[in-house]
């Protein structure tokens, strides 16, 4: 029986204090903070990893002490084998690990995003999650939004020098924060995929947070138009892509609900029959579709990134090199890995890749197996439940998937959050589910789109 045939009744949810957002609000915006400074263009800014760390210490004390505080057993209870075995896995790898120290404090952190992600379980209803990650993106995008605004405007002023403003001046307010390879934080913010898929995420954050809230639209509605044009400024081709998955999972999930089992099950086949084509007709098409898209038909250098990672991977595809997240500077067999147009390069580009070469075909199947899992699990829960909140976990998990094809990111920091959150939290009783919704969730969206007028006033 679907859960949206059950009798309707409300969560079970424990009043949480204030201080306990503010630590989660705090965690959250380090690891996105960590998922720039991971990358290979802020490893040298020595003054912002001692700041990271500092501030992570508090986050992390506030998280332990939280998460004991709130039903923490049962958290434990539904945290998935394959996770558990795979963390150890990335701490047991330093026995054979060919940089020790490095994996040792890969894990450290790595033990840090997991408890993090285990208090928020622990502490918070799905519906305050989303509302922590809505906030949260929406200060991303709206501060990257601004600082290019900024720039823009003291450009204009540099031009045409009001104020005294020059391009002197300019040209050194915009270097503030430049990296070694010659850009600078616009570039970093915008003009890439980093910002591109938290871009996408919140456009589907804020479309449910339009479709559960019934009090200040007008900001959700502004978000909603920011993160489309962040999304196109970004110009990630990767992010194209994730939005076609995510609008397809969408679809068929909305098509699903109430469904009998036989008319689900046709609709999955006919999708995945879609995406399997889709996706064969995009390989053999690469060049004319990337053309199309603006990039070159390797995906910006990523196949020969593949290529030498492959290479690398092979002399010990069972039990891999050892963990390390990202690859740090100057470590062997890092060092000099790849260097293209001058530029070296610190992530396989691809998650999956990425946790063979660090983990071995083992590590590598317990991945896989913990991301099917938890895929089933929030397409069951976006599915039978009647809520459109319960559609935000499946697609912010679909784009991590997609996103995974072409970035590193989902081994680490906030998509490795994600992930934990997503896998123990899609476990929990029924009893902690919101009432169901007497309208199935596409008959709610219909009324957002025909009346947008009529639901910003409901304010």
């Amino acid at each position: 029986m679907s859960v949206t045939s059950k009798k309707a009744r409300k969560p079970v949810v424990a009043q949480v204090p204030k201080r306990a957002f503010a630590i989660a609000y705090l965690a959250l915006v380090l690891v996105v903070f960590g998922d720039a400074l991971f990358a290979q263009e802020y490893l040298y800014l020595t003054p912002a990893w001692l700041a990271w760390y500092g501030l992570s210490a508090i986050a992390l004390a506030g998280s332990a002490y939280y998460f004991f505080k709130a039903d923490w057993r049962r958290v434990f209870r539904q945290i998935p084998i394959e996770l558990t075995l795979l963390v150890a896995l990335m701490l047991g790898s330093v026995l054979w690990s060919n940089y020790p120290s490095q994996t040792i404090s890969s894990f450290i952190i790595q033990i840090g995003v997991v408890l993090a992600a285990l208090f928020i379980t622990a502490v918070f209803s799905w519906r305050q999650i989303l509302g922590i990650f809505a906030n949260t993106i929406r200060g991303i995008i709206f501060a990257a939004l601004g600082y290019e605004l900024f720039l823009t405007v003291l450009s204009l002023m540099a031009q045409s020098s009001i104020l005294g403003v020059n391009e002197e001046l300019f040209q050194s307010i915009r270097n503030i924060g430049q990296v070694p390879d010659g850009r600078t934080i616009d570039d970093l913010l915008l003009r890439n995929s980093f910002m591109g898929a938290w871009a996408l995420m919140g456009l589907i954050t804020f479309l449910v947070e339009l479709a559960i809230k019934k009090t200040n639209k007008v900001l959700t509605v502004l978000s909603i138009a920011l993160s489309l044009v962040t999304i196109v400024v970004s110009g990630s081709a990767g992010i194209v892509f994730a939005s076609v998955a995510v609008g397809l999972a969408a679809i068929v999930s909305l098509l699903a609900e109430g469904k009998d089992r036989d008319t689900r099950h046709r609709y999955y086949r006919v999708a995945w029959a879609i995406s399997g084509a889709a996706g064969f007709l995009v390989l053999i098409f690469r060049r004319s579709v990337f053309e199309f898209l603006g990039k070159s038909p390797d995906m910006t250098h990523r196949t020969d990134i593949w290529r030498s990672v492959f290479e690398l991977g092979s002399q010990r595809p069972l039990e891999g090199l050892g963990f390390t997240g990202v690859w740090v500077p100057g470590v062997e067999p890092f060092a000099g890995l790849i260097v293209i147009n001058g530029i070296e390069y610190f992530q396989a580009h691809n998650s999956y890749l990425e946790m063979w070469l660090q983990l071995g075909a083992v590590g590598l199947i317990l991945f896989l197996i913990l991301l099917t899992r938890t895929f089933i699990k929030t397409w069951r829960l976006g599915v039978h439940h009647s809520n459109a909140l319960y559609l935000w976990p499946l697609l912010i998990l679909v784009t991590q998937l997609v996103r995974g094809i072409t970035e590193s990111r989902l081994l680490v920091q906030s998509a490795m959050l994600m992930l934990i959150v997503f896998a123990v939290k899609s476990h929990d009783p029924e009893e902690l589910l919101e009432e169901n919704s007497k309208k199935p969730k596409r008959k709610q969206l219909e009324q957002i789109s025909k009346r947008p007028i009529t639901y910003l006033r409901k304010r």
